[in-house]
């Protein structure tokens, strides 16, 4: 018989309409025990509530990322850190080629697939740092509402560019300069790693798991290949486009 740990909701707010998108994780592990989280897409961080309960390397000031435009006056806590917490907690004595179930249910479509453990928990905490109140995670709540678990680098990094330039075609179209050349997503994710960095330190002070560290290293790349050599990624995409001419 399985045995449901528990259902983690991140996270509903008294403000919810009832309205807000969500995205639910399954993990199923050969020994019988599962876990379930219910992701709030629209969820909202309250920096004023009561936080004395909270882990001590949630704390915005511990291992605070360089470009973080927080105000320690007014946020006590690291709102991406707090979101992440209790699957941290959940996978950190697990190795990270851990075979387990992952099932993933949105409003209009089902994924399922066998992974090693890293990889099911990079698929949700990406989902979770991009829909986080970090300003600098946030840059990617866009990519997360049409979340593809799973994805490949080839296929996030087309979908990155993709959901890029569909927002320069509305800056266009409202009258404003668009970014053809896509600078402003290089830079965004220069912005990405400095916070990618900084917040695998911050984890790592405080948690040594395999999984954890794997799956975050993993998803890390992704930001990495983008700020660092996007014409080389795309240029290999030309054969999706071209396969007559190559």
């Amino acid at each position: 018989m399985r045995k449901v740990v528990y259902a983690f909701c991140i996270s509903f707010t008294e403000g919810s309409t009832g309205n807000n998108m969500i995205i639910e994780y399954f993990f199923s592990f050969a020994n019988g025990v599962d876990l379930n989280y219910i992701i709030d897409l629209d969820r909202k961080f309250q920096p004023k509530a009561d936080r004395s309960n909270a882990p001590e390397w949630t704390r915005l000031g511990n291992h605070q990322c360089k470009n973080c435009p927080l105000d320690k006056k007014e946020y006590s806590h690291c709102p991406a850190a707090l979101d992440l917490d209790q699957v941290i907690q959940d996978f950190q004595k697990l190795p990270a080629q851990t075979l387990v179930d992952v099932r993933v249910l949105t409003i209009d479509r089902e994924y399922m697939k066998r992974v090693p453990v890293e990889e099911g928990v990079r698929a949700l905490m990406g989902l979770i740092m991009a829909t986080s109140a970090c300003p600098v995670f946030c840059e990617l709540k866009p990519n997360a509402r049409t979340h593809l678990p799973f994805a490949t680098r080839e296929e996030s990094i087309l979908r990155l560019t993709s959901v890029y330039l569909m927002k320069q075609y509305l800056v266009q179209r409202d009258g404003g300069k668009p970014d053809w050349e896509l600078t402003g997503l290089v830079k965004e994710h220069a912005e990405l790693q400095l916070v990618n960095q900084a917040f695998w330190q911050r984890m790592m002070a405080a948690f040594q798991s395999e999984a954890n560290s794997k799956a975050l290293l993993s998803f890390f790349t992704v930001s990495a290949s983008i700020s660092s050599s996007l014409d080389n990624q795309l240029d290999r995409m030309k054969n999706v486009f071209y396969t007559d001419k190559l």
